[in-house]
């Protein structure tokens, strides 16, 4: 996959040639010690070169490598409150997710939290980064990046071109053997619906059990399947996928959840990808990153 996310490399090699490697930082802003919850605000403060600064992560947060070397505070949606404050952060930086909300209370009543609004559609990206990096002190770099990848986003298109836009299915796999279907209202649907592709599980509403009998009767072009941890997905567990039309025609791709559906700067390459899938028809897939 990694010739995929030489976009993001470029993109954030574009602080570097607009001139902006070392712009002015206030030094309280620079030593900041600074705990994020949520992956896809952790992908946005390392692209923004401010990865120093964090202390400690969620547990959604696996990208890129170096977050994944951090202390770990737990799950995005139940926060523990001594546990953050333990890391003597000078700031939280949350996504909208985070939660319960009465542990971010206690927590702003310690330190500065900001939360993010949702991203519910991932051609939104370039103003969260716009956020984040005012949240950080750091507008030039969040201008120079968000520019870029609003740029690139610009290149891919919102359609196929097709009489009839491609169905594609995105299944979510969280270990256990289970598979949820991404209906109407889910991070699925909103990605699908940004390329102009039909989403196969819309008629479905968030994120619902698939079975066995009920895949063997969705026509999808392309299935998709994202894993939360590597190895999450066990193909063997799933023979019904080698019998579906995209599981005939090897059109069944394999990938990392918070690639696809954390709508972080590496989303660009994830629309690449799966655009390429649907309209290439040498586009082969069945296979993990």
């Amino acid at each position: 996959m990694r010739h995929w996310l030489r976009g993001l490399s470029m993109a954030v090699g574009a602080l570097s040639a607009l001139g902006l490697s070392a712009p002015a930082i206030a030094e309280s802003a620079r030593d900041e010690r600074l705990v994020v919850a949520g992956g896809c605000a952790t992908e946005i403060v390392y692209a923004l070169g401010a990865g120093d600064r964090v202390v400690a992560v969620d547990s959604t947060s696996a990208w890129p490598p170096e977050a994944r070397d951090l202390p770990r505070i737990g799950y995005v949606r139940a926060l523990p409150v001594e546990g953050i404050l333990s890391m003597e952060p000078d700031r939280l930086l949350a996504v909208a997710e985070a939660g319960p909300s009465t542990a971010i209370d206690k927590l702003r009543a310690a330190m500065p939290v900001d939360v993010l609004p949702p991203l519910r559609d991932p051609r939104a990206l370039p103003d969260q980064i716009r956020r984040v990096a005012a949240h950080l002190d750091l507008e030039e770099r969040g201008k120079a990046l968000a520019d870029n990848l609003e740029a690139r986003l610009a290149e891919i298109p919102a359609g196929v071109g097709t009489e009839a836009a491609p169905s594609v299915l995105i299944l979510l796999a969280a270990g256990g053997n289970q598979l949820l279907a991404g209906g109407a209202n889910t991070s699925a649907d909103a990605l699908l619906d940004a390329l102009g592709l039909r989403n196969a599980a819309g008629a479905l509403e968030s994120f619902k059990p698939m079975s066995r009998e009920s895949l063997l009767q969705i026509d999808a072009d392309l299935i998709v399947i994202a894993e939360t941890a590597p190895g999450a997905f066990d193909p063997t567990a799933w023979p019904a996928l080698a019998h579906t039309p995209a599981g005939k025609a090897n059109r069944v791709l394999v990938r990392d959840a918070m690639y696809l559906l954390g709508f972080g700067p590496r989303v660009i390459d994830a629309m690449q990808e799966l655009r390429a899938a649907v309209v290439d028809p040498n586009f082969v897939a069945w296979k993990r990153s």
